[in-house]
């Protein structure tokens, strides 16, 4: 299986609260550009988090094809990694992907990869592409970040 990780897109600053943040003019551009890189996604899990909503919704939008988009409050950015190795991430797929945040999916890259990936920090935009049979704790492979 492969499992595709997304952080959202470049968005504005902190105003009222994090959750409603939306993406920048240059978040959406960078986002629009990533679309190439993945293949058709069985499922793809998005933070409820509006810059989150908005990078899922562009991907879309330029083409992506997706079987099944859910919401979850299990991939805000200082989430546990537990649950979203034992509840989320379903080894039974061909793709997933996930759209969310950092901490959270730079932690779970190192997580799940191990020492191969313990430098790995997400930029706005960027897409880091693991592959495993099952995806435990030093598992995964990194195959590429870009």
């Amino acid at each position: 299986m492969k499992l595709f990780l997304m952080r959202h897109g470049e968005a504005e600053p902190y105003l009222k609260d994090d959750a409603s943040r939306a993406l920048t003019a240059t978040g959406r551009a960078s986002v629009a550009s990533k679309q190439t890189l993945l293949p058709t996604i069985d499922l793809m899990v998005v933070s409820p988090y509006l810059r989150a909503l908005q990078t899922a919704d562009i991907l879309v939008g330029e083409g992506l094809q997706v079987s099944y988009r859910t919401v979850d409050e299990r991939v805000t950015p200082d989430c546990e990694l537990d649950p979203i190795i034992d509840e989320l991430i379903n080894p039974t797929l061909k793709t997933q992907l996930i759209v969310a945040h950092n901490p959270l999916l730079s932690r779970l890259v190192r997580l799940l990869c191990g020492n191969q990936a313990q430098s790995i920090n997400l930029h706005t935009a960027d897409i880091a592409c693991l592959e495993a049979d099952d995806f435990q704790p030093g598992c995964a492979q990194l195959l590429w970040v870009r």
